[in-house]
């Protein structure tokens, strides 16, 4: 799995602040890949819509959020949960999968039409290998994302 430049690790959704509940769609799957909590904690946004990190990767998914650190401004969770769900469900698919896997996680307020050029119309939106996955609240679990890299690659 590799992740784009200007991307970290989203904030890990198992903990609804809401409901106090836990989230289906991601328990039992901590995120240990970095040991700073406040950083592991980040949903950061790739501004610029023409850079490409260069590597090459099998499949694509491309997760285009409202929420998190978008150059110098920081939207909070609260104001889209689904971005950092969504996120989430695409790292976890993407280190389950036995192909190279990149996620890019691109802000939508820069990179509206690339994502309306999909079918994306409302965020959080994910793109995997080119098509539209899923939009909206409609978070997927990362077995369906599986799935969905899976067809891709086929």
């Amino acid at each position: 799995m590799s992740r784009s430049i200007g991307t970290e690790e989203p904030t890990d959704p198992t903990v609804d602040g809401d409901s106090g509940g836990t989230n289906p769609v991601v328990d039992g799957e901590p995120d240990e890949t970095s040991p700073d909590p406040e950083r592991r904690n980040r949903l950061v946004a790739s501004l610029w819509p023409w850079h490409d990190d260069g590597s090459s990767a099998d499949v694509e998914i491309v997760v285009y959020v409202v929420t998190g650190t978008h150059g110098g401004l920081r939207i909070p969770e609260r104001f889209c949960r689904e971005c950092h769900r969504f996120t989430r469900a695409a790292d976890v698919a993407a280190a389950r999968v036995d192909a190279d896997v990149r996620v890019s996680v691109r802000s939508w307020w820069t990179h509206l039409p690339f994502a309306l050029r999909r079918g994306g119309y409302h965020a959080p939106v994910m793109v995997v290998g080119g098509d539209l996955f899923r939009q909206g609240h409609d978070v997927p679990t990362p077995e369906e994302v599986v799935t969905a890299v899976e067809e891709a690659l086929a």
